[in-house]
């Protein structure tokens, strides 16, 4: 076995595992909520706080794995996140308005329909968790693991942009649940949007930096426009 064709397996292994472990640690942690809730009803402001907090441990673990290991090829942490090429304005708008118009589009007919609940009657500090914590957490470990790191090593192992793509993808997609179809979908085309931009301009701290804004907009949406 070459190494590439080793590479390319561990980096497989890695995609299905890294979802796993984050829905190991979020499903049981809902089931167990309604569980012990009276009439098995849970406030969404809760349930996703408890379950926000969660996955802190697998944001941050997985991280520290990836920077670990590009460690021990030589790389640091900042020369992954440095941008690569020259700061282009034009693609990074569209960026922005892609991935906004996408998930904010999901978010608000999602609300609308019921298929999300609003969160109402949050304290100041979970307000503060939803719109600082949770978006910086977000949008920096993700974008650093799905995109950052996984793109460069898929491509480094000899698989094509495509399969890099799509592969990180469905990867990122199912690190946001099992159980809503529609968001798998919208999550899954998020992370091919993404993906392109990052082969293309090979700058991780626009599509942070656009992940954070899309994650705060999302829950201020939840929590003030339906709430």
């Amino acid at each position: 076995m070459t190494d590439k064709t080793a590479d390319k397996g561990k980096h497989i292994r890695d995609l299905a595992f890294f979802p796993i472990v984050f829905n190991a640690v979020g499903l049981p942690i809902i089931f167990l909520l309604y569980a012990v809730s009276p009439g098995y009803y849970v406030d969404p402001g809760t349930l996703n706080t408890v379950v926000l907090a969660s996955l802190f441990p697998p944001w941050w673990g997985f991280a520290f794995l990836v920077t670990r290991r590009l460690k021990r090829k030589g790389l640091s942490i900042k020369e992954c996140i440095m941008p690569k090429s020259k700061f282009n304005l034009l693609p990074a708008l569209l960026l922005f308005v892609l991935l906004n118009f996408l998930f904010e589009g999901y978010m608000v007919v999602a609300l609308m329909y019921g298929r999300i609940p609003p969160m109402t009657d949050l304290h100041l500090l979970q307000i503060v968790f939803f719109l600082l914590l949770v978006p910086l957490t977000a949008g920096f470990t993700e974008e650093l693991i799905w995109r950052g790191y996984f793109i460069d090593e898929l491509l480094s192992a000899g698989n094509s942009e495509t399969k890099a793509i799509i592969y990180s993808s469905v990867s990122f997609a199912f690190i946001h649940g099992f159980l809503l179809f529609d968001k798998l979908i919208v999550t899954f085309l998020f992370g091919m949007i993404a993906g392109l931009y990052y082969v293309r301009q090979r700058n991780l701290l626009v599509l942070m930096s656009t992940h954070v804004a899309v994650d705060v907009i999302s829950y201020a949406l939840t929590i003030f426009a339906f709430g």
